[in-house]
């Protein structure tokens, strides 16, 4: 399993920002597997760049905004491809 499809399945769950992708990773597969937050945001970099995974910027009052990234219908489409 590579990062980049282990990020497509979590996204393909719900759209979840870099950060809680972290923590999804380390609550589930992180006792035997380590991916650190860089390589998280580089891998989501190039899922984006590859029109795999979107973001939408959500505004917070009083914080930083927001980035969510979501699966693409291509995105989906690999992420079906390499389960099968």
């Amino acid at each position: 399993m590579s990062l980049r499809h282990a990020i497509l399945g979590f996204l393909s769950i719900q759209p979840m920002s870099g950060y809680d992708l972290k923590k999804v990773f380390d609550g589930s597969v992180g006792h035997f597997w380590t991916a650190d937050q860089a390589q998280i945001y580089r891998t989501l970099a190039r899922l984006v760049d590859g029109g795999l995974v979107e973001i939408e910027h959500i505004a917070q009052e009083g914080k930083p905004d927001r980035n969510e990234h979501r699966l693409t219908r291509k995105g989906q489409v690999e992420l079906d491809d390499w389960l099968a």
